[in-house]
Formats: structure tokens, C-alpha cells, sequence
């Protein structure tokens, strides 16, 4: 019988148990011979009736609960396995067949009650290299790279053997730059799971990032003949092919992507991006005009056609866009937005507020963390009356008080009066920020739509012109570095 819910890098790991105890027993004609052979033949129905035979004549024997918590998990039934280790572990705490057992079934679930046990395991058997395995990739689910690469590298052979746990390798080594040591990782990965994009992906975006372009479009290829792809692969190519100079295949693939997910805003956004770099803004007009048609709620979609239109001296249907823009997302990051990065910051609202509200009451005299605490509060966009609103109000207030400064939080502080209906005090705020550093975009952006908003549209125009001036400084620094990210493989995808 097949294991259905154990992986391969835990068969040889299960049998494995079943060898340690039966190392324990007195071999001959005893029961644990007899189960142990049944076990190692996967005759796990045998086995378990042997078991609670045994276990009516001596119920307290550690070594036939594990064996019996073995057979359960060779039926498919981890729960009553787990169960029959939990009653060996209970003889014995530190019963290790009993603890590799239960640990191989906690991190099958995933439960927060596997790194305990293989820690108690390594405690034992230093250099177990199932452990180790199992290990780094229960760090590298937390996002602890740190912790997971010294327990790749102690996985071994048994690593070797698992695709999905050497991407999760590959993905530690290249979150550190390191991504020559990662290439090679992904390879032996993709080699085995080929239809894993995520797999694919990454293996392009290490070899992109490790200068090798021609490379990562080979990778990137039956993606790009197939015309689509999940996530950013179409969109990762068209950048390489533009870092190669090779703008007619980086349109190409741009409409590709468009064509086959057209509500994926990056794409519009990438296409605007390369046909501002090329001088084209009708172009780009153009595509976010098609994109717009088909998410009419994206703010980075009209704040980009804005940027566009200030190019073409179009300086109406500019504010206009960036009124539209604030409207629909009033956190809208105009640099953010124009380098393709999602608005949003992609924090944990609920624990950060927790974590700033603490910190904040510590430090109340510390800029930072009062401006930290009302960016929290500013995402989840609190009503005027409400308490999270006055917390925010006085916290942003705050910041500025105890760090004239600090461009950010004048920034935020002129995004909540724009959002409430505060009009001259955002622009205040806005001219605030711009006279600590008349570069900051977002403190522009602000003063455009406050100005527009009281009437004082005689100064907009040249706002426009340098906040134009100021989007083609940074253009040429944003291809890069703008958006993409290793792409996250559960432990359970596989291409099947």
C-alpha cells in the first residue's frame, strides 16, 4: 500500500523509525519482529492488528504505541497515528521514535507543535538530516531565512531529493543576493517539477538579478511561447528584453500579458512605464485609456495617465487624473505608483497598530514611532469622530511637532486632511514637506490637488512641469528594483 499523505522525503524516515525500535526488541518470535516485518513489507493492516493484540497484553510498552502510530500512518489515518505516539511519548518524553513520528505528522499539518518536536529530535540525533530538512522549510514558511539556510545546508541528500524544499533553498540564498549559490538550486528544482511556474520564475528572477539576461529569457521561454503565465513571468521577460535593449519583444510580450489577463493593472502599468521611457506618452495614453475601460477603479492607473499628460503639456486632464486618483485611493504613493509598486504596504494592519500603539505610549517623545502608529492607523482609513481617527489625528500631529524634518509625516498629515475635506491645512502641510526637500514628489502631488481644489489653479501647471522634471530623474532607476519578488511555493504544490 502507498503512502498517500506522507512525502517521499518522510517514507524512508517512517521505516526508519520502525528499524529504531525493533533495534530496541529482542529479535525472534516476539511481536515486534513480527510488526516490524509487516511494516517494512507496508502490510500496514497486519501490522496494527498485531499491535493492539500486543497492546492488550502489555499496554504500557512505548515501543508498540510507535509501531502502532506507524501503521496508521502507512492506512492514511494521521490523526490516530498521532494519537499512539502521544501515548508512547506519554511512558517516554523522550521516546525518539515516538518523537520523529509525531514531528513528521505536525509538519505534514503544518501545526505549530512540529518545530518543538524535531527540535527535541535534533536534540538526540544532531545531525539528522530529515530533521534539518523538515526545519528550514518550517523557517522558511515563517519568513525566517536566517534561521532556515543552516538547516538546508545540514538536509543532505534528503534534500536533495525534495524540488520543493530546494526552491525554498534557492528563494533564502537569493533574498540574500546570493544569487549564483541560488541558480543552481532552482535548476535541480525546475528539473524535477517543470510545470511549477513558481519554481520557474524564481529561477529567471535570480538568473536576471545575477546578469545573466539571455539565460533567464531561455528559462522564461515555454512561458513566453505559451503567451500567458501566472503572476509576473510575461511581465519579468518584457523587462529583460528591454534591459537587452530589446524593445519590440518587451511591447510584444506586454500586449501578450494584457491580452491574456486583462485586469492585471501591472501590465497597463509597465506598458505606460516603457512608452514614457521611449517618448511615446500616446501610447501610453493610449493603454491606460484600454486599461481603465476595464478597471475603472484603479488609482494608479489615472495617476500614471496623469503623469503622461503632464508630458504632453496636457496640464487639465492632468490634475484631473490626479483628482480621479486621490479620490478612488487617498493613500495613493505617487512614486510608488509610477514605478508599478502596489500602493498599499503589505503589513499586518492589526499587529502593527498593536506593536505601534505600544511603542508609541513607551517613546511619546519620539518622532518615529508616533509617525509609525498613525501610518498604521491612516491604512484602514478611519471616519472623522471615530477614535482611531483622533489616535491618528494626534499622532501624525505629533511626529511633525517633534520632527519638523520629517517629509513623511507631513506627507501623511497633508493625505488626511485631503481625505477629510481640510483642504488648506493639507496644503500647508505640502509646503511644509517641500521646504525640507523640494524633491518629494508626493508633497507636489498634494499641493496640485489642494491648489485645484481652492481655486489657486494659476501655480498648477508649473507643479505639473516639475513634478514631470522631478518623474524623469527617477524613471531610469526603477526598472530593477521596482516590484518583483520571489514568488512563495507551498509545501504541497506539485506540477501534478
Amino acid at each position: 500500500m502507498a503512502l498517500p499523505w506522507v512525502n517521499a522525503l518522510l517514507l524512508c524516515a517512517v521505516l526508519g523509525i520502525a528499524h529504531r525500535v525493533s533495534a530496541q526488541a529482542n529479535l525472534g518470535g516476539n511481536p515486534i519482529d513480527r510488526i516490524t516485518r509487516s511494516l517494512h513489507n507496508q502490510n500496514f493492516d497486519d501490522a496494527l492488528r498485531d499491535c493492539d493484540a500486543a497492546l492488550k497484553k502489555t499496554p504500557k510498552d512505548k515501543r508498540i504505541w510507535a509501531l502502532r502510530g506507524i501503521a496508521y500512518a502507512g492506512r492514511g489515518e494521521p490523526l490516530a497515528a498521532l494519537d499512539s505516539y502521544r501515548h508512547a511519548l506519554g511512558l517516554d518524553p523522550a521516546y525518539l521514535p515516538a518523537l520523529e513520528g509525531a514531528a513528521q505528522i505536525e509538519y505534514q499539518q503544518r501545526s505549530a507543535r512540529a518545530k518543538p518536536l524535531i527540535l527535541r529530535v535534533l536534540a538526540q540525533l544532531p545531525n539528522d538530516p530529515t530533521s534539518h530538512a523538515m526545519l528550514a522549510f518550517l523557517e522558511y514558511a515563517a519568513k525566517d531565512c536566517a534561521d532556515a539556510v543552516p538547516h538546508f545546508e545540514k538536509g543532505g541528500e534528503v534534500l536533495a531529493k525534495q524540488p520543493i524544499a530546494l526552491a525554498a533553498y534557492g528563494a533564502c540564498l537569493a533574498q540574500a543576493g546570493q544569487y549564483n549559490q541560488a541558480i543552481p538550486l532552482f535548476q535541480q528544482a525546475l528539473g524535477t517539477e517543470p510545470s511549477i511556474e513558481g519554481i520557474r520564475f524564481n529561477l529567471a528572477l535570480a538568473q536576471w538579478k545575477a546578469k545573466q539576461p539571455q539565460a533567464a529569457l531561455l528559462t522564461l521561454q515555454p512561458v513566453i511561447e505559451a503567451g500567458k503565465g501566472r503572476g509576473d513571468a510575461l511581465l519579468l521577460a518584457a523587462d529583460i528584453y528591454e534591459s537587452t535593449n530589446d524593445t519590440p519583444h518587451a511591447v510584444e510580450l506586454l500586449r501578450k500579458a494584457i491580452l491574456s489577463d486583462p485586469k492585471n493593472v501591472d501590465a497597463y502599468l509597465d506598458f505606460a512605464n516603457l512608452s514614457y521611457d521611449h517618448a511615446s506618452m500616446q501610447v501610453g495614453i493610449d493603454i491606460l485609456n484600454d486599461g481603465i475601460g476595464q478597471l475603472p477603479n484603479e488609482a494608479r492607473l489615472y495617476l500614471v495617465r496623469g503623469i503622461l499628460y503632464t508630458q504632453l503639456g496636457k496640464f487639465d486632464e492632468a490634475a484631473e487624473d490626479f483628482e480621479t486618483a486621490n479620490r478612488l485611493d487617498p493613500k495613493l504613493s505617487v512614486l510608488g505608483a509610477v514605478q508599478g509598486l502596489a500602493a498599499s504596504q503589505q503589513h499586518k494592519s492589526v499587529e502593527a497598530r498593536t506593536a505601534f500603539r505600544a511603542a508609541a505610549r513607551a517613546h511619546p517623545k519620539d518622532a518615529l514611532t508616533q509617525y509609525l502608529l498613525a501610518e498604521a492607523l491612516s491604512q484602514e482609513s478611519p471616519h472623522q469622530g471615530s477614535s482611531d481617527y483622533a489616535e491618528e489625528l494626534v499622532a501624525a500631529k505629533r511626529a511633525c511637532d517633534l520632527d519638523p524634518s520629517m517629509v513623511a509625516a507631513h506627507d501623511l498629515l497633508a493625505t488626511i486632511y485631503l481625505r477629510d475635506g481640510h483642504t488648506s491645512l493639507a496644503i500647508e502641510q505640502s509646503n511644509a514637506a517641500l521646504a525640507v526637500d523640494p524633491k518629494d514628489q508626493q508633497a507636489i502631488f498634494h499641493l496640485v490637488l489642494g491648489l485645484r481644489k481652492t481655486g489657486q489653479k494659476d501655480q498648477i501647471s508649473a507643479l505639473l512641469k516639475r513634478l514631470a522634471a522631478l518623474r524623469n530623474a527617477t524613471q531610469s532607476e526603477a526598472t530593477q528594483s521596482k516590484r518583483y519578488q520571489l514568488q512563495e511555493i507551498p509545501a504541497g504544490e506539485t506540477g501534478h
